[in-house]
């Protein structure tokens, strides 16, 4: 996808060098490259989403991408406009990323409350081993972890809670069960 130049704005070259001159972002050279971009930004977070609201943060970041590869071009080298692209698709990648892995986490928190609630030596003792074994892993594994060995869902199920793919949750179960290798077999030596 090409990036179209107006002859009425001025080379993009010249835009670069006043942007990069201006050393602040808000500068009226930036905000002509940035509304030159401003289509691509949009449709980047189209192919990335269909979700609108997001779409509009993931729109945002592109525009971050923009002013980032504004900063680290060298004004007169060719290719401006995908190398740009390069920068907005990693920005908008980057952010839908976080904002996943935060939705992920609140899906299926570990409930310690209700779990302490029964004292220790009236609880199975395998109840207790899997939380302490769970509490090693990232808040996404726990998520994940904590539903499908804690409350028995199944993987198609917490594919559709967290929007990913059942392949991407049987990885992340794999990832898992490497990472609690090494404190399982720590535990069955000791």
């Amino acid at each position: 996808m090409g990036v179209f130049v107006s002859a009425a704005e001025g080379s993009l070259d010249d835009q670069l060098s006043a942007a990069q001159a201006a050393k602040i972002d808000d500068s009226p050279a930036m905000a002509d490259i940035l509304n030159r971009f401003e289509g691509l930004a949009s449709s980047i977070a189209r192919t990335l989403t269909s979700d609108w609201s997001l779409q509009q943060d993931l729109t945002q970041s592109a525009r971050i991408g923009v002013v980032k590869a504004v900063r680290n071009h060298s004004v007169g080298t060719l290719g401006f406009p995908s190398y740009a692209k390069r920068y907005m698709v990693g920005e908008a990648r980057r952010t839908l990323m976080a904002m996943t892995a935060k939705n992920e986490t609140a899906i299926d928190p570990i409930d310690y409350e209700l779990i302490d609630a029964v004292p220790r030596d009236a609880a199975p003792d395998t109840t207790y081993e899997v939380i302490d074994l769970i509490s090693v892993l990232t808040p996404e594994q726990q998520a994940v972890a904590t539903a499908h060995y804690i409350h028995g869902v199944s993987v198609t199920k917490i594919a559709s809670a967290l929007g990913i793919s059942k392949p991407a949750v049987s990885q992340r179960l794999n990832t898992i069960h490497r990472v609690l290798h090494g404190p399982v077999a720590m535990a069955v030596a000791a």
